[in-house]
């Protein structure tokens, strides 16, 4: 049953009525104000339900999303790194690459990657599920011819479409998420779908077509009253998700909304590193001249599994403490001090555990996603930001995959210092985003004392994300 409560009223024990019982306050959780407001200041809300109901709609939206989810996005990470491994096995024979051809076929890959960030708004202004499964399928075709080239020209081209089609799908992960999660449960669900495993792409992409829900009311897994939960649920992160469509002018609001820029240099520190890091990790082991072209490629397997560790840990403390950014700044600093280890010390057990330090940057990505997501107070001034996120951040790239020239082996100190640098601008930025946000909270607070916590708020005014009851999260 859905009431009406005046705006300046509270709901209190006697006010709560459940769809099924009632609900003692202080025993049970209830979900305040999660509907749209009229144009009479009057707050529509949703069920009222138990903490183990809103838990159970949590857990079949894990169980039903995020194998998909991080599964499919996998495969484009997987996709960049298996360049580094292809080059020491081999390849370098069956193609030229001299000069530095390996080089521009990640940088190729970027150009096009930075280029088309434009298009992660397709997962608004599209239904998602078919958005999903395009792309998966697109990339999954273009991977398979990939793997039969025999000549430079042919792997440049499926480089270049592979950057297009993946920034049709991989930025706007984090978006698609924020329809069905509040933002205290989000950091961790993004963080685990930024791992990586590989399946047959094409095959994936018709299961994402029929099993991928577009909105908590059209997943078919869910009950009705369920689905009324994960409304209620997903929309403590504000939205405009009832509009089914882009709304154009919150897109174009996001461009002029400072707290979209400081994490857009934040991500092209962490993607100078992202995008080095998995093509050279095995090379850079392979010269410390200890080990085999087989052992190196083993070899470089163990710092991401500490780094995968890292993220999940490094995602759900944030969520419970309701915080991003000092977990983003303590990765960067951990992974600087890795990178200075790289670039200062000569035996082979040091620069072996400074790779396990430098990966760390990775739980920096990760958070640097949510922390955008919780920044924005509607699905398309999201989508905008993740747009500018993108954008800025994956020039990072374009430095990152061309700083670790073949003359500089086999300490490759250039590089090294460089990855070190990019890292310290993503400490000094996050910190700047925090300041930044702080200070804004404090203006939206000391406007709600001024209007009394007035919440006569009209429905133009959720609409484009001016909800006085929306904060920051630091």
């Amino acid at each position: 049953m859905v009431r009406k409560q005046a705006a300046m009223s509270k709901p209190t024990e006697s006010k709560v009525e459940s769809l099924d019982m009632k609900t003692a306050i202080s025993e049970k959780e209830h979900v305040k104000a999660t509907g749209p407001r009229n144009g009479q200041g009057t707050v529509c809300l949703g069920p009222t339900f138990t903490t183990e109901d809103a838990n159970h709609v949590y857990r079949k939206l894990d169980w039903n999303l995020m194998p998909l989810i991080f599964v499919s996005y996998s495969l484009s990470v997987l996709d960049r790194s298996n360049l580094g491994n292809a080059k020491i096995a081999g390849m370098e024979d069956d193609i030229d690459l001299s000069g530095r051809r390996y080089d521009w076929l990640a940088t190729a890959f970027y150009i096009a990657y930075i280029l088309s960030q434009w298009t992660t708004i397709g997962w608004k202004a599209f239904a998602p599920h078919r958005w999903a499964a395009i792309t998966v399928f697109l990339w999954g075709f273009i991977s398979t011819i990939q793997s039969a080239c025999t000549n430079w020209a042919g792997l440049m081209t499926c480089c270049v479409l592979l950057g297009i089609i993946e920034a049709m799908y991989g930025p706007g992960v984090p978006l698609y998420l924020s329809y069905f999660y509040p933002r205290e449960k989000l950091g961790l669900r993004i963080g685990i779908s930024y791992q990586a495993l590989r399946v047959p792409s094409c095959l994936l992409s018709i299961v994402a077509w029929f099993c991928l829900p577009d909105s908590p009311r059209t997943a078919r897994f869910l009950s009705e009253r369920e689905q009324d939960i994960a409304v209620a649920l997903s929309l403590r992160q504000s939205g405009d998700r009832e509009t089914h469509s882009l709304q154009l002018k919150q897109v174009l609001e996001s461009l002029f909304d400072y707290t979209s820029y400081p994490p857009a240099s934040m991500y092209f520190g962490c993607n100078v590193c992202f995008a080095s890091l998995p093509l050279f990790v095995p090379t850079i082991i392979s010269q410390m001249g200890a080990f085999t072209t087989i052992q190196s490629n083993g070899l470089s397997a163990p710092p991401y599994i500490l780094s995968w560790l890292a993220i999940v840990a490094c995602a759900f403390l944030p969520d419970r403490v309701n915080l991003r950014g000092p977990f983003i700044v303590c990765g960067a600093l951990i992974a600087a001090v890795g990178y200075i280890v790289l670039a200062t010390q000569t035996t082979v057990a040091a620069r072996y555990f400074g790779l396990f330090l430098a990966t760390q940057v990775f739980v920096s990505v990760a958070l640097i996603l949510t922390w955008v997501g919780n920044t924005h107070a509607t699905d398309s001034k999201r989508a905008g930001a993740f747009a500018i996120l993108a954008t800025g951040g994956q020039c990072g790239p374009i430095l990152g995959t061309n700083i670790f020239p073949d003359s500089d082996k086999p300490y490759y100190r250039k590089g090294m210092w460089i990855s070190c640098g990019a890292c310290l601008v993503v400490v000094i930025m996050g910190c700047c985003q925090m300041v930044l946000l702080w200070r804004a909270n404090r203006r939206l607070d000391r406007e709600s004392q001024r209007t009394g916590g007035d919440l006569n708020v009209n429905q133009s005014d959720m609409e484009y994300g001016t909800d006085k009851q929306f904060r920051y999260i630091l």
